[in-house]
């Protein structure tokens, strides 16, 4: 635990850690002596060519990089990030050894279940809005994304209709993802015109804007060119490292780490070699697989674990990074998904992840649910309470107000009582009530709770609309990046 002491008050924030400092260095080493010995494909000439310029020896694809190259990216890649919102103000304050951590929504979801019938199907636009206006409404979610792969428009396009229809329907910072570098630079372009310019969107960036994930060790060109336009505009871009534990990857947890951070740090060099000092956010999720059915899975116990794991070196390397926690292979919201959740919402926090990316996720990616947002939200306020700790001071002490009261008596008509008991974290959607009580209401359970905030929310629109010249500019971009495809 971590002591802070201000103004003779004390207060312990609780974090877990998997990792010594000893056994970060080691996976870290590790992870540079692979990518000095064995290397890494590259299949983008740009990127060959900054690495071949900077010292890395280069054989066709295969690319060998010293390791003093590495550490000289750790040290000039900035170890702190602001990303602001829609209007401009600073939203979320990214930095490994700061101790924030903050709750992204999925994306590319196939299917969403419905909020009106339950039922599962393909995404549409419309969910794209709604999964913008509930997450806009949620204190505890920060960042933004559609919890969709839109079938409902011109395929190529997804990416973009989604971005449009975000901008106009949350301030939040977004999470976009996208096909290629035509898609990525119309979402720039977009979000540059809401910021008033791209000068202005650089200076005070509310989108972060990732590359695909690629197989361990081979960096594909589709990826790594809308990497490297990310890194030409200064924006904070996530390089996704996944490897596959025991599938491409090895099976044991410290190798997959290994071979993640392997990936990552090759972005990361990456991003420093094309703008030194511009903002890079460090990742390595560890994918896993059944090996009884050889099917995808986010939840087991090793899941948790690597990703506390992964806090734990980032903050070695004192690098923003992301994590994937949030989410369930069940496929609908049941106790098993809200288990799944509750657990990988504390890990998260409680491991002080910078980003916990793909809140909302069913069935393993596969499908998501509104409802789950809901519940996310309540639960990471809850934990972010059990995680602050407990303020010792003179005030919290209470002498004073224990010798008013003295023996047998009670605090609550204490003026120290009306002054501090708003302190206490106070639930929004679950519920403290008698059976009898409960069963006057409906026997509603939390999901049927959670149902009706979410149609609560969507019925009462965006919270802070655009104007109707800058929805022009958007439907403009989005028109001519129709046009490329028509």
């Amino acid at each position: 635990m971590r002591s802070i002491r201000v103004n003779s008050v004390t207060k312990q924030s609780v974090q877990f850690k998997v990792l010594n400092e000893g056994q970060c260095r080691e996976i870290v080493q590790a992870a540079f002596r692979v990518l000095e010995r064995t290397g890494c494909n590259v299949h983008h000439d740009g990127a060959r060519k900054l690495l071949k310029d900077a010292g890395c020896r280069v054989d066709g694809n295969r690319v060998n990089i010293p390791t003093y190259l590495l550490e000289k990216a750790i040290k000039t890649a900035p170890s702190q990030i602001t990303i602001y919102d829609r209007e401009g103000n600073p939203a979320l304050h990214l930095g490994a050894n700061n101790g924030n951590s903050y709750f992204v929504a999925g994306l590319l979801n196939q299917y969403r279940l419905d909020v009106n019938t339950g039922e599962r199907r393909l995404t549409t636009k419309q969910d794209v809005a709604e999964a913008g206006l509930v997450i806009d409404a949620l204190d505890n979610v920060e960042v933004v994304s559609g919890l969709a792969c839109i079938s409902d428009c011109m395929p190529q396009l997804a990416d973009v209709y989604e971005t449009r229809i975000l901008l106009e329907n949350t301030t939040k910072p977004l999470l976009l993802w996208n096909f290629e570098r035509c898609g990525i630079e119309a979402q720039a372009e977009m979000c540059a015109a809401v910021a008033g310019g791209m000068d202005k969107l650089q200076a005070k960036p509310f989108v972060i804007l990732g590359a695909n994930s690629t197989p361990p060790l081979a960096h594909d060109r589709e990826s790594l060119d809308k990497l490297l336009y990310m890194f030409e505009l200064g924006l904070p871009t996530p390089y996704v490292a996944g490897p596959m534990l025991g599938a491409s990857a090895p099976v044991t947890l410290a190798g997959n780490l290994v071979m993640g951070f392997a990936d990552t740090l090759v972005g990361l060099l990456l991003s420093q070699l094309t703008n030194e000092g511009c903002p890079f956010i460090g990742t390595c999720f560890t994918d896993m697989i059944d090996m009884k059915t050889m099917a995808f899975t986010h939840t087991n116990p090793e899941f948790s674990l690597c990703s506390a794991a992964t806090a734990d070196i980032f903050r070695y390397l004192d690098l923003p990074f992301a994590v994937h926690l949030g989410s369930t292979d069940s496929p609908v919201f049941d106790q098993q998904a809200a288990f799944d959740i509750g657990v990988q919402l504390y890990t998260g926090i409680l491991s002080g992840a910078n980003l916990n990316f793909f809140l909302g996720y069913l069935e393993t990616a596969m499908s998501s649910s509104l409802e789950t947002l809901i519940f996310g939200d309540e639960a990471i306020g809850y934990i972010r309470r059990i995680v602050e700790g407990i303020e010792v001071s003179v005030e919290t002490l209470a002498e004073d107000a224990i010798h008013n009261v003295g023996p047998s008596g009670n605090f609550l008509g204490e003026e120290h009582t009306m002054k501090h008991f708003r302190e206490r974290w106070t639930p929004i959607n679950f519920i403290r009530t008698s059976y009898e009580r409960w069963a006057a209401d409906g026997k509603k359970d939390f999901k049927a709770r959670a149902n009706e905030k979410v149609k609560e929310i969507i019925a009462q629109g965006p919270r802070r609309a655009l104007s109707p010249e800058i929805l022009a500019k958007l439907d403009a971009i989005v028109a001519k990046a129709e046009e490329k495809y028509k």
